[in-house]
């Protein structure tokens, strides 16, 4: 409720009155490091001095996101680059705006003792990998002249697969760079060796924030203000890891990842993504989009490419 002053002050026009609006945002995994900017600026009062009221929605399990998020009314959503290509293909009306992650956190993770310190060691080994994860995997062999024949791939559970790794089942599985080598070194007491997808040519943007076509025709300057404020608690997040991360162990994450260092070396990873090859941060870049678009359709990721000229919209951000 506004003070009796800052009242009197609006109502002489000397700040600007605006209804705050309501947003939500549809996450595509849990709170944790990896979304520190958006919790941030929701507790440091950026979207508030945007007059907006974000609420920050977790994914529950199997949401298909980019669905979700297109049959919502005042909802936004972020998700891999692949899964918002491959929904546009199939006709459903968003459009990315802005992304978090420059790069994606796909990788391989081994035990120390195997010796996997390049890609190029993989053929004659066992890898086990994600649905999602094998076509990405395979085009990274092609495109770096390995075989992929000689390889013994196995798509796998998340479940259960730190174990199999360590009972010697796969010499490497498939992980997300930014937290879970940090969860097995937790766990195991030694860091895992990893090999991501991004150093050997896999370009795609990751937690690309994207919206309904609509939403976005009707209402862009909010969706300024939102990414103004978002991109605000980015910038205070990575250069303030420490901070914000007791932050989010105190108001955020689940009670299982509770951990201040945890945390903390999360989100000094995940400052490199953000900041990767020196981009202003959340920015798109439309070259690289249809780039990366080809290349994922390559790969088999995308069965059609949908129209790039709609694909996203880059009037936005910054």
């Amino acid at each position: 409720m506004l003070s009796r002053r800052l009242f009197l002050q609006a109502g002489l026009g000397l700040i600007p009155w605006r209804r705050t609006q309501p947003l939500t945002m549809q996450l595509d995994w849990r709170l944790n490091a990896q979304f520190a900017g958006l919790c941030v600026a929701e507790a440091h009062g950026e979207y508030r001095r945007q007059g907006l009221a974000v609420t920050l929605k977790p994914a529950p399990p199997n949401l298909d996101v980019v669905k979700t998020v297109a049959s919502q009314p005042h909802t936004l959503g972020c998700a891999e680059e692949s899964l918002i290509l491959a929904a546009q293909a199939q006709g459903v009306d968003v459009v990315a705006i802005a992304t978090m992650l420059q790069a994606s956190p796909l990788a391989l993770m081994s035990l120390p003792q195997k010796g996997l310190s390049q890609l190029q060691q993989l053929p004659g080994k066992r890898v086990g990998v994600h649905s999602d994860g094998r076509k990405a995997l395979e085009q990274v062999l092609s495109q770096n002249h390995i075989p992929s024949d000689p390889i013994d791939i196995v798509t796998i559970p998340y479940r259960n697969k730190h174990q199999r790794l360590i009972n010697g089942e796969f010499d490497a599985v498939q992980c997300y760079a930014l937290d879970e080598p940090l969860d097995f070194a937790r766990r195991l007491g030694q860091s895992p060796t990893v090999l991501t997808f991004h150093d050997y040519g896999f370009d795609a943007y990751s937690q690309v924030i994207f919206a309904p076509t609509q939403l976005v025709a009707k209402h862009p300057q909010t969706i300024k203000r939102f990414l103004t404020a978002t991109f605000a608690g980015w910038h205070w997040a990575i250069n303030h890891p420490e901070q914000t991360a007791r932050l989010l162990v105190e108001q955020y994450v689940e009670p299982n990842y509770q951990d201040l260092d945890y945390q903390t070396q999360s989100l000094k990873i995940i400052a490199n993504y953000v900041q990767n090859s020196n981009q202003t941060i959340g920015t798109l870049n439309a070259t690289r989009w249809q780039h990366s678009a080809q290349q994922l359709a390559q790969a088999g990721l995308i069965d059609t490419l949908p129209p790039l000229t709609t694909s996203i919209d880059l009037s936005l951000w910054p």
